[in-house]
């Protein structure tokens, strides 16, 4: 097994990181803490039910974890070019499902409308 010299190595280099896992979710690519950008109209996602997987037809949103007060830092995340992706705080799997239009999520209750966006 070969170490990685994470002096010289181009991807490390570019996000410099202590051990193998982030420190924080800024470290993580594609994940940007909602505090640092305008809300720019993404839809919210919860899971209050403690669902392992939600649909979803964007690849741009914000996860909440479940309702207030039991919510998580509101965190943009943005898929890219990948068809699922982990909430690094809450754990629950986006799934990109292309039969679903914006505004719809599948349980269908996942969907957060903002009381204070209003």
């Amino acid at each position: 097994m070969t170490a990685i010299d994470f002096h010289t190595d181009p991807v490390t280099a570019q996000h410099p990181r202590v051990g193998l896992f982030p420190t924080t979710v800024a470290d993580i690519p594609g994940i940007v803490p909602a505090d640092n950008q305008t809300d720019g109209g993404y839809l919210k996602f919860r899971s209050d039910h403690g669902v392992a997987e939600i649909h979803i037809g964007v690849r741009e949103f914000k996860c909440v974890g479940a309702s207030p007060p039991q919510d998580h830092p509101h965190v943009y995340i943005n898929m890219g070019d990948a068809d699922m992706i982990l909430c690094p705080y809450c754990g629950t799997r986006f799934r990109l499902d292309p039969r679903l239009g914006p505004l719809e999520a599948e349980p269908l209750d996942s969907v957060f409308a903002d009381q204070n966006a209003i």
